[in-house]
């Protein structure tokens, strides 16, 4: 999925949040540049599909690890009920 693609799907309220919400931009690049497993799950973690914690676990990778790629990302982080 390139840039335009995922920032087209913000646009069409793909995700739990909209562009709105935002404080900063998505960073699509940096998501981009991730490992298809990590990449996966940070889409279906923004698409509101996911926990993070699952999200962690289909990315293979630790929790905290995981995470740092959401900050990194610029993917907001979901509270209970959202």
């Amino acid at each position: 999925m390139g840039i335009n693609m995922t920032y087209e799907a913000l646009k069409m309220k793909k995700y739990w949040f909209s562009e709105d919400d935002l404080l900063v931009p998505i960073d699509w690049e940096y998501i981009e540049s991730l490992p298809k497993k990590v990449k996966l799950a940070l889409e279906l973690y923004m698409e509101g599909r996911v926990s993070i914690g699952k999200a962690a676990e289909i990315s293979e990778l630790p929790f905290r690890e995981f995470d740092e790629h959401r900050v990194k990302a610029r993917a907001p982080i979901r509270g209970p009920g959202e």
